[in-house]
């Protein structure tokens, strides 16, 4: 059986790709067929070491802990040099997305020389709020002490490097939290998934976004609030709102985790403490984060940036390969009705059955916390079901299943860490190469079918699992390896 399932993920993979090159429009008007050509071929070798990983995880038995203190650092260091190395050909070779890219190389030269209280009144598009502003100011001071040119490679590359750290980063949180599972060598395979991860490559060093920085403190919220540290949770959670507003799209799993605290026999005080200290951890991350850039703006200036980012896009779909995509509404206007309903009424019907779900799901598997399970559901369900859903805003899943597969070593939690990989992946390179703001016609539905067919799964297998209070954790989880 494994073998075989191992086989139907070479062939999709092989299949998927050739198709999706093929049928792609062409190259992007910014970049050439080579740097295409060359892109393809690198994201290609990033997806085959992926899924040798993955194979040799599905393949071997994780449920026992296994012993001894080998040292396996080196190893990991000589992943990461590799990983690296390719991104970095990569980020140099490809511009990435064209209005991505220009609007982070603009937004990063104008908080230099701007100042960030000037940055949000210039009268500069900006739909980001102010925490990834920090960096891109230091990455604008960068270029000015080194003398570089804004329409150069190296300051592609430079504008492309957090993404690369984050997922370095991300890559080795994951090794050591593997290591404390059954050991080192769990860990490093476990780590390499993140490391050789195509969708997370092509993201930040084909397209050029920084899907992985918030990524990254999702992780680190997920993690800490796993293990009671409501505080810490609470500020790497504010950290990832500030990075990127898709991040708000986790906050039912969150909030859920510290309302349910209250319900754990003898721990009301802490409960009460993580509800109060986090909501002003939280809050005061986010106004004193703020506050450099408020400059005239009024005092609550930030929520009213969180609003206007909602709704800057009005669209059934914008090349998300989701069931909005499946009937043919990517790009559509939300001004279309949907099976006679209106897309507010959508939104809202979908909403509101995802957190239901989530509710009761979370409620009745609370002692075993499955926060990346319940995550990854959340994310990958509003992604398929809620209207206006980037392309993109499927990544977080790809991680967020790693590290519950790295907690459970559930095989099932791999296999669509493996699949909704590969499709995050199909579905940027349709949109990155495509020479159209819309993905091309027949690649979108395909992929899109395909979501949906593994979505039902994943929702099937994940409501029977923890609806049903039962775990799969086939040994306990050991320190010390």
């Amino acid at each position: 059986m494994r073998k075989v399932i191992c086989l139907i993920f070479i062939i999709i993979f092989i299949v998927c790709l050739t198709a999706g090159t093929a049928l792609a429009d062409g190259p992007p008007a910014n970049v050439t067929s080579n740097a295409k050509m060359v892109t393809t071929l690198f994201t290609a070798l990033i997806a085959a070491v992926f899924i040798v990983f993955l194979i040799m995880l599905l393949s071997r038995d994780n449920s026992e802990p296994i012993s001894g203190k080998r040292n396996l650092v080196l190893p990991l260091a000589l992943f990461i040099a590799i990983a690296l190395a390719l991104r970095v050909v990569i980020a140099i070779s490809f511009d990435g997305y064209a209005s991505d890219i220009g609007c982070f190389k603009g937004w990063s030269v104008a908080a230099f020389e701007q100042g960030p209280a000037n940055f949000y009144t210039s009268g500069m598009f900006s739909d980001y709020p102010p925490g990834y502003m920090y960096l891109l100011y230091g990455l604008g001071w960068i270029r000015n002490v080194l003398g570089i040119s804004g329409q150069s490679a190296v300051f592609t590359l430079i504008i492309k490097i957090p993404s690369m750290i984050a997922e370095v980063v991300t890559a080795i949180i994951l090794y050591r939290v593997g290591s404390k599972q059954i050991g080192k060598l769990f860990g490093l395979l476990c780590s390499a998934l993140v490391l050789f991860n195509p969708a997370m490559f092509f993201n930040s060093s084909a397209w050029g976004q920084i899907d992985a920085v918030f990524v990254l403190f999702i992780v680190l919220t997920l993690l800490y609030l796993r293990k009671e540290n409501y505080l810490l949770g609470a500020l790497f959670f504010a950290i990832a709102i500030l990075i990127k507003p898709q991040a708000i799209m986790f906050t039912p799993v969150i909030a859920l985790v510290y309302f349910y605290a209250l319900f754990k026999k003898g721990q009301i005080g802490k409960a009460l403490l993580g509800i109060f200290g986090g909501a002003v951890i939280f809050a005061a991350t986010v106004f004193l984060a703020s506050l450099p850039f408020k400059g005239s703006q009024e005092p609550l200036w930030i929520i009213g940036k969180y609003i206007d980012a909602a709704g800057t896009y009005s669209y059934w779909s914008l090349n998300a390969f989701n069931l909005y995509a499946l009937v043919g509404k990517n790009f559509v206007s939300s001004s279309q009705l949907f099976l006679g309903l209106g897309y507010q009424i959508w939104i809202m019907i979908s909403v509101g059955l995802i957190c239901i779900t989530v509710i009761v799901l979370q409620w009745r598997a609370r002692a075993q916390k499955p926060i990346f399970e319940l995550s990854s559901f959340l994310i990958v369900s509003v992604y398929m079901l809620v209207p206006a859903m980037h392309e993109r805003y499927i990544i977080p899943v790809c991680i967020c299943l790693i590290f519950a597969f790295a907690f459970t070593r559930d095989k099932a939690t791999l296999f669509f860490a493996g699949a909704f990989t590969i499709t995050a992946l199909l579905g940027q390179m349709f949109t990155l190469y495509s020479n159209s703001v819309v993905a091309p016609a027949v690649p979108t539905f395909v992929v899109s079918a395909v979501n949906m067919a593994l979505y039902l799964a994943f929702a099937f297998l994940t409501v029977r699992k923890l609806g049903s209070s039962k775990f799969l954790i086939k040994a306990p989880a050991q320190s010390g390896h």
